[in-house]
């Protein structure tokens, strides 16, 4: 098996820790498999080297589910898509552990993210309007972005139209809605930024006018 990049660095680690080494080619096994079974049952999905699911992976909707390279998979993840025009898109070495996605547009995750059993949607799936049965009613779509290494605590909700910046953290059970700028500290419903992040570069004042 041929396994370039951050894979070899993997390999050489398990050549050390053999249990270790045999999780990881099992992982990868996993992986490959996920992604015959998916298109075999006609999923659109995609995915750089070395996705790896030692939990479940389970891919429903018409859209299209992207990962890039070294994407790591534990829990059940679900990435559904309910339009055939949704889009999500995950990025490079970013780890999942019981996600869950609900989208009918677009939710992107930058690379390197961490992401717990959070619910990550980028619709309200019913409409808020007295007339929500009706099926006239708006329903409210609006992607979602994450960008690089993010991290989600447990129980978190990402509401539709919500931009996490870079390097940003997310507490336990918080629920966001809107932007919230990069290096910071996220906690509550609804949510807010409490501090920054420890090392991250100092905030910048605007040029005096």
């Amino acid at each position: 098996m041929s396994i370039p990049g951050s894979g070899r660095s993997k390999l050489r680690q398990g050549l050390a820790d053999p249990l270790g080494g045999v999780r990881y080619v099992s992982a990868l096994a996993r992986g490959r498999w996920t992604l015959l079974w998916c298109r075999l049952l006609g999923r659109r999905v995609t995915a750089g080297r070395n996705l790896r699911v030692s939990g479940r992976l389970v891919i429903r909707g018409p859209g299209r589910v992207i990962f890039g390279d070294n994407v790591n998979v534990a829990r059940v993840v679900t990435p559904w898509t309910n339009t055939p025009e949704a889009v999500i898109e995950i990025g490079s070495g970013s780890f999942l552990n019981g996600t869950k996605f609900g989208c009918s547009q677009s939710i992107t995750i930058g690379p390197r993210a961490i992401l717990s059993d959070a619910s990550i949607s980028d619709t309200d799936f019913h409409s808020t309007h007295v007339d929500r049965h009706s099926p006239d009613a708006p329903v409210r779509v609006k992607p979602v972005v994450l960008e690089e290494n993010v991290w989600l605590g447990g129980s978190v909700g990402v509401l539709a139209g919500t931009r996490i910046g870079r390097n940003s953290v997310v507490g336990f059970g918080a629920v966001c809605a809107g932007s919230y700028p990069a290096d910071s500290i996220i906690a509550g419903n609804p949510a807010r930024v409490v501090k920054r992040v420890p090392g991250a570069a100092p905030e910048v004042a605007p040029p005096a006018e």
